[in-house]
Protein backbone atom coordinates (compact mmCIF):
# COMPACT_ATOMS: atom_id res chain seq x y z
CA UNK A 1 0.00 0.00 0.00
CA UNK A 2 2.83 2.38 0.85
CA UNK A 3 4.45 1.76 -2.55
CA UNK A 4 1.20 2.52 -4.31
CA UNK A 5 0.87 5.77 -2.38
CA UNK A 6 4.46 6.78 -3.24
CA UNK A 7 3.94 5.82 -6.88
CA UNK A 8 0.98 8.20 -7.06
CA UNK A 9 2.55 10.98 -4.99
CA UNK A 10 5.63 11.51 -7.18
CA UNK A 11 3.78 12.26 -10.46
CA UNK A 12 1.17 14.32 -8.61
CA UNK A 13 3.87 16.46 -6.98
CA UNK A 14 5.66 16.97 -10.29
CA UNK A 15 2.41 17.92 -11.96
CA UNK A 16 1.62 20.51 -9.28
CA UNK A 17 5.14 21.95 -9.44
CA UNK A 18 5.23 22.19 -13.25
CA UNK A 19 1.65 23.37 -13.74
CA UNK A 20 1.45 26.89 -15.24
CA UNK A 21 -0.86 27.99 -12.42
CA UNK A 22 1.26 26.92 -9.50
CA UNK A 23 -0.41 26.62 -6.13
CA UNK A 24 0.02 29.42 -3.57
CA UNK A 25 2.43 27.32 -1.53
CA UNK A 26 4.91 27.30 -4.45
CA UNK A 27 6.23 30.85 -4.67
CA UNK A 28 9.18 31.77 -6.82
CA UNK A 29 11.87 33.40 -4.73
CA UNK A 30 13.27 35.88 -7.23
CA UNK A 31 11.42 38.65 -9.01
CA UNK A 32 12.21 39.03 -12.71
CA UNK A 33 14.44 41.85 -13.87
CA UNK A 34 13.58 44.53 -16.41
CA UNK A 35 16.06 46.82 -18.14
CA UNK A 36 16.02 50.61 -18.27
CA UNK A 37 15.53 50.43 -22.06
CA UNK A 38 12.43 48.22 -21.65
CA UNK A 39 10.70 50.57 -19.25
CA UNK A 40 12.12 54.10 -19.65
CA UNK A 41 9.37 55.53 -21.89
CA UNK A 42 6.42 53.62 -20.45
CA UNK A 43 3.77 55.73 -18.78
CA UNK A 44 2.00 52.90 -16.98
CA UNK A 45 4.78 52.32 -14.42
CA UNK A 46 4.89 52.70 -10.66
CA UNK A 47 8.53 53.30 -9.73
CA UNK A 48 9.48 52.11 -6.24
CA UNK A 49 12.79 53.20 -4.69
CA UNK A 50 13.99 50.63 -2.14
CA UNK A 51 17.04 52.69 -1.14
CA UNK A 52 17.33 54.60 2.12
CA UNK A 53 15.28 57.74 2.66
CA UNK A 54 18.51 59.75 2.52
CA UNK A 55 19.49 58.34 -0.89
CA UNK A 56 15.95 58.97 -2.16
CA UNK A 57 16.10 62.60 -0.95
CA UNK A 58 19.37 63.15 -2.84
CA UNK A 59 18.00 61.87 -6.18
CA UNK A 60 15.56 59.32 -7.58
CA UNK A 61 13.72 58.28 -10.73
CA UNK A 62 11.13 61.00 -11.49
CA UNK A 63 7.83 60.10 -9.87
CA UNK A 64 9.28 57.25 -7.79
CA UNK A 65 7.84 56.35 -4.41
CA UNK A 66 10.24 55.77 -1.51
CA UNK A 67 9.78 52.35 0.11
CA UNK A 68 12.87 51.32 2.10
CA UNK A 69 12.58 47.76 3.43
CA UNK A 70 13.39 48.90 6.96
CA UNK A 71 10.44 51.35 7.05
CA UNK A 72 7.97 49.23 5.05
CA UNK A 73 4.93 49.88 7.24
CA UNK A 74 5.40 53.66 7.18
CA UNK A 75 5.68 53.90 3.38
CA UNK A 76 3.81 50.99 1.77
CA UNK A 77 0.46 52.81 1.73
CA UNK A 78 1.79 55.28 -0.86
CA UNK A 79 2.64 52.40 -3.20
CA UNK A 80 -0.75 50.73 -2.68
CA UNK A 81 -2.48 54.05 -3.43
CA UNK A 82 -0.51 54.56 -6.66
CA UNK A 83 -0.92 50.97 -7.90
CA UNK A 84 -3.82 49.56 -9.88
CA UNK A 85 -4.15 46.33 -11.88
CA UNK A 86 -2.39 46.49 -15.23
CA UNK A 87 0.39 48.80 -14.12
CA UNK A 88 4.00 47.69 -14.17
CA UNK A 89 5.80 48.01 -10.83
CA UNK A 90 9.56 48.55 -11.07
CA UNK A 91 11.59 48.39 -7.87
CA UNK A 92 15.19 49.57 -7.73
CA UNK A 93 17.98 50.11 -5.25
CA UNK A 94 21.59 51.29 -5.63
CA UNK A 95 23.14 48.77 -8.02
CA UNK A 96 22.99 45.18 -9.25
CA UNK A 97 24.60 44.00 -6.00
CA UNK A 98 21.90 45.54 -3.81
CA UNK A 99 19.40 43.00 -2.43
CA UNK A 100 16.85 45.51 -1.12
CA UNK A 101 15.00 45.73 -4.43
CA UNK A 102 14.44 41.96 -4.57
CA UNK A 103 13.22 41.96 -0.97
CA UNK A 104 10.76 44.83 -1.49
CA UNK A 105 9.56 43.45 -4.84
CA UNK A 106 8.91 40.01 -3.34
CA UNK A 107 6.87 41.56 -0.52
CA UNK A 108 4.81 43.60 -2.98
CA UNK A 109 4.13 40.47 -5.01
CA UNK A 110 3.68 37.90 -2.25
CA UNK A 111 2.15 39.90 0.61
CA UNK A 112 0.07 42.41 -1.35
CA UNK A 113 -0.68 40.27 -4.41
CA UNK A 114 0.59 42.84 -6.91
CA UNK A 115 1.21 41.46 -10.38
CA UNK A 116 3.72 42.57 -12.99
CA UNK A 117 6.37 43.46 -10.39
CA UNK A 118 9.97 43.66 -11.63
CA UNK A 119 13.39 44.67 -10.35
CA UNK A 120 15.34 47.22 -12.38
CA UNK A 121 18.44 45.47 -13.72
CA UNK A 122 21.47 47.36 -12.46
CA UNK A 123 19.36 49.54 -10.14
CA UNK A 124 19.79 53.28 -9.69
CA UNK A 125 23.28 53.05 -11.16
CA UNK A 126 21.89 51.66 -14.43
CA UNK A 127 19.24 54.42 -14.53
CA UNK A 128 21.92 57.10 -14.19
CA UNK A 129 24.17 55.55 -16.82
CA UNK A 130 21.43 54.95 -19.40
CA UNK A 131 21.25 57.29 -22.38
CA UNK A 132 18.60 59.96 -22.05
Amino acid sequence: MLWLLLAALVPASLSAWLHPHRPAWHKSTDVSEISVAQVRNQTDVVWVDARSAEAFARAHVPGAISLPAETWEAHVEAVVTAWRPGLTVVVYCDAATCAASQSVARRLRDELGMENVHVLAGGWQAWQEAPR
